[in-house]
């Protein structure tokens, strides 16, 4: 029995784009391929023309799949049922063209709750794109050449067009506010001096960055980078062709460190070159201390004037550049007891506080006593005299083994060995707890401190 005949539809031609032909082969517009779905009843698909291969056929659905989702397609999508329901704000899916990283195109997602909220966005979407391909039509091919030989530049560090530019903007202005560092140096003495510093602090700031500025005195603050600085400290040599010692690096580092400071509060510079320097490990050694015999062939050498400074230094542990700058009337004398007043604006730690003066050394201040000025005149407050008196004195005596610091350091040790208190010995010396038992503790007997203690230096 014959096969019985299934009419087939006929479907109207369709005119395809110039881009479709090109794809299926020139001069041909296969009828099929916008024809409706057939209807109940009806099988049979009708074939393809002439010249319509299914490879054809298949690359048009691989376009059209891929266009779909393009980046330049701004079409809302309506996401899954299951997600849908699980999250109802992303209902909708626009995907579109995103240039966060400068020259690089990269695509965008963004979830909607309702379809007109997503044709909204492609609206403004598109306005950008138009607007942005208005612009780039205004542009001179010359800089549409330099723009894209930048980027290529830029490529290996993978850093943008745009974050190259704002960070050559940030340097130029900050070069174009920045000086020298020879015309910093004298900007940062006079503050400091405004500022009620120490006239030493200030030239030892001077000193060390004068010294630097020997080499990098021409450059501006803002083009010093950290590993110049690095190497000057490294590379640094004394008068005597040593390298900095452990002590003198650390210095050198904290007043570089303030200067730079400074010139960051000037607007000279963004960030401070020396913070990311560390500074060198410090191994305290023990402090030798003066025996009762030395400290009497010190005090029998020394010069009537420069006695008692000795002797407060021995016997009060005062600092070199406090007892160089001591008054009379700082001398306090009363029944409740015997001080020695140490100003704020004399001691190293900027606070005033009072030095008790033991019993064996009331003999020597009361003979010496005045009514006013400096215990030690011939220093006239300055305590590189009063260092250089100290200098010729120990010079003279080549018996004795005696450091810059031995006489504050034994007034320090035997008055800790004496009391058995750090804290209060750390008060009446101007120092800390911390410190005194790190460096003094444990290094002379309470016989040695009675011995020393007992003695009258007037003798």
């Amino acid at each position: 029995m014959p096969l019985p005949i299934i009419p087939v539809p006929t479907c109207p031609r369709v005119t395809l784009s110039p881009e479709l032909k090109q794809v299926l082969g020139a001069g041909v517009e296969p009828a099929y391929l916008s024809a409706p779905e057939p209807k109940s009843g009806v099988s049979a698909i009708p074939p393809p023309e002439r010249g319509v291969n299914s490879s054809s056929v298949q690359r048009l659905d691989i376009i059209r799949a891929s266009k779909r989702r393009s980046v330049r397609s701004l079409v809302p999508l309506r996401q899954s049922a299951r997600l849908s329901r699980l999250r109802p704000d992303k209902c909708w899916a626009v995907y579109y063209p995103d240039s966060k990283n400068g020259y690089r195109l990269n695509q965008g997602r963004k979830f909607f709750r309702h379809k007109s909220d997503a044709e909204a966005f492609c609206n403004i979407k598109r306005s950008e794109i138009a607007s942005l391909g208005a612009l780039a039509d205004s542009l001179s091919d010359d800089l549409k050449r330099d723009a894209v030989a930048c980027a290529e530049m830029l490529r290996p560090s993978g850093y943008s067009l745009v974050e190259a530019v704002t960070w050559f903007v940030k340097d130029y202005d900050k070069r174009a506010k920045s000086v020298t560092v020879s015309v910093a140096i004298g900007s940062v003495r006079q503050r400091m001096l405004a500022d009620g510093n120490s006239r030493k602090h200030c030239n030892n700031l001077t000193q060390i960055v004068g010294s630097f500025a020997k080499t990098y005195g021409k450059e501006l603050v803002s083009s010093i980078r950290s590993s110049e600085v690095q190497a000057w400290l490294d590379n640094y040599q004394t008068k005597d062709g040593r390298r900095l010692g452990a002590v003198t690096f650390n210095s050198y580092r904290r007043y570089l460190s303030l200067f730079f400071s400074f010139c960051i509060k000037r607007g000279w510079l963004t960030a401070n070159p020396l913070a990311v320097i560390s500074p060198q490990k410090v191994f305290s050694k023990v402090p030798r201390l003066l025996s009762v015999s030395e400290l009497k062939s010190i005090l029998g050498a020394s010069p009537d004037e420069l006695r008692l400074s000795i002797a407060l230094q021995a016997f009060c542990g005062l600092r070199a550049s406090e007892v160089s700058k001591v008054l009379w009337t700082d001398v306090l004398i009363g029944e409740s007891g015997n001080y020695i007043q140490i100003g704020a604006n004399n001691a190293k730690t900027m606070r005033r506080r009072l030095s008790p003066i033991p019993d064996n050394l009331m003999p020597l201040i009361l003979k010496s006593r005045k009514p006013d000025g400096l215990i030690y005149v011939d220093g006239k407050g300055s305590v590189d005299v009063f260092q250089r008196a100290l200098g010729e004195l120990r010079k003279a005596l080549k018996g004795i083994q005696w450091g810059r610091n031995a006489l504050r350091a034994s007034a320090l040790s035997y008055r800790l060995a004496l009391t058995k208190d750090a804290a209060a010995t750390a008060f009446e010396m101007g120092n800390s707890p911390a410190v005194l038992l790190r460096d003094y503790r444990e290094l002379a007997t309470f016989a040695q401190a009675t011995e020393w203690f007992k003695w009258h230096p007037i003798n």
